[in-house]
């Protein structure tokens, strides 16, 4: 007998039936409560959004499909945010969202990438929260390092967002290591030290 976990084929199908039931409701749940709830304040919607850890517990073998449920959840409370015309727009959901998608599904590279392109964006088309936004690559780059475009994301929030052009080279650089990176990678973190005034660290590259 091995210590491997049963898979849900190997389930009886009672079980496999529960939980379908399960993530159903949990589903239909949280639709209805957007629907009825949908003029609450940011600060009392978190209380409803369960930690990432806690709901991976729950869902078991189900864990991408609420992964894909909580995406879409955050990509309801971007879009809706960005569009409102209320003159105070909160996107204080937008980051717990984003965080439980991607560690119901570490593997989410839609999740991390465009997440954090929403992270980013100033106010008032998106919470201005580049922090944020390099938080979660760097959670991808984990997960997966050996995706070069989490490192070459973080460069360009540097070099847009942040101004800071010897971190944005640091970036670009580290993304040139990765093996079957792009080949202008090196080119590009020579060019941006050069733009940010470091010419000589930039002929070393």
């Amino acid at each position: 007998m091995t210590g491997r976990s049963t898979g849900w084929w190997q389930r009886p199908v009672w079980f496999t039936a529960a939980m379908v039931l399960f993530v159903a409701v949990f589903v239909s749940t949280a639709v209805m409560r957007d629907r009825v709830y949908a003029a609450t304040d940011p600060e009392t919607e978190l209380l409803y959004i369960p930690s990432g850890p806690v709901l991976a517990r729950m869902a078991l073998s189900f864990d991408a499909l609420l992964a894909d449920v909580y995406w879409i959840r955050a990509l309801q409370h971007y879009g809706g945010t960005k569009r409102g015309d209320g003159e105070a727009k909160s996107y204080d959901l937008l980051g717990p969202l984003l965080e439980i998608t991607t560690t119901l599904d570490p593997h989410f590279n839609a999740a991390y990438r465009f997440g954090a392109i929403f992270l980013t964006e100033a106010y008032p088309n998106g919470p201005g929260r580049p922090d944020l936004a390099v938080a979660l690559l760097e959670k991808g780059i984990e997960q997966m390092p050996d995706r070069w475009e989490y490192y070459m994301d973080i460069g360009f929030i540097y070099y847009w967002w942040v101004k800071d052009y010897g971190r944005a080279a640091e970036w670009f650089d580290k993304a040139a290591d990765v093996p079957g990176a792009s080949w202008w990678l090196r080119s590009l973190a020579a060019n941006t030290l050069a733009a940010g005034g470091s010419r000589g660290s930039s002929r070393m590259l």
